[in-house]
């Protein structure tokens, strides 16, 4: 019994979340120029949400150049081609289905914000590898269109490989096993 709780302890201690968060803070988009860049997550594990907390100044410090409806955020899993876009007020007129989010700002310039969770429990089986992050302002207002202020982050969180869980279960019950 005491084997069992152990195990079952060693499982559930290893089933937390991974988390690979992105920072954003101070990177300004010109919609001349598209940013974009890589990301590793380093260790294997099924997808299980995106967490976006963002607050963007669209119109770079009250130039109000440009709308908070412009701002465009894609992820892209490079080993699967697995894709989430997030955008201001889906300006591009196509709906993604699951892998689509808009903030729902305004055609307007100045400071917008969100903070939210996504559930994509079964999207992808294994979130590990390089991501690619492209940040697009939609329509180009001749200068930066806007930035993404301190605190700004992507969290890409996983469950781990259940190869990886199986391991530990079973070290944890050598291990009581070798006490006895």
């Amino acid at each position: 019994m005491k084997t069992a709780i152990i195990a079952v302890a060693g499982l559930a201690a290893a089933a937390t979340a991974q988390s690979t968060v992105i920072d954003l803070s101070g990177i300004t988009v010109d919609a001349a120029a598209p940013t974009s860049f890589n990301v590793n997550v380093g260790q294997a594990g099924a997808l299980s949400s995106l967490d976006f907390n963002v607050t963007v100044d669209a119109g770079v410090n009250g130039q109000n150049l440009s709308w908070g409806s412009e701002v465009f955020i894609g992820l892209t899993h490079v080993p699967s081609g697995f894709s989430f876009t997030a955008d201001g007020n889906d300006i591009d007129l196509t709906d993604d289905g699951p892998n689509d989010l808009i903030f729902g700002w305004d055609n307007a310039g100045g400071i917008f914000s969100f903070a939210g969770s996504v559930d994509l429990t079964g999207a992808l089986a294994d979130a590990g590898g390089d991501w690619t992050v492209t940040l697009i302002d939609q329509f180009d207002d001749f200068g930066p269109d806007h930035q993404y202020l301190s605190g700004s982050t992507i969290t890409i969180n996983q469950v781990p490989a259940p190869a990886g869980l199986a391991i530990l279960g079973l070290g944890g019950l050598a291990a009581a096993r070798r006490r006895r």
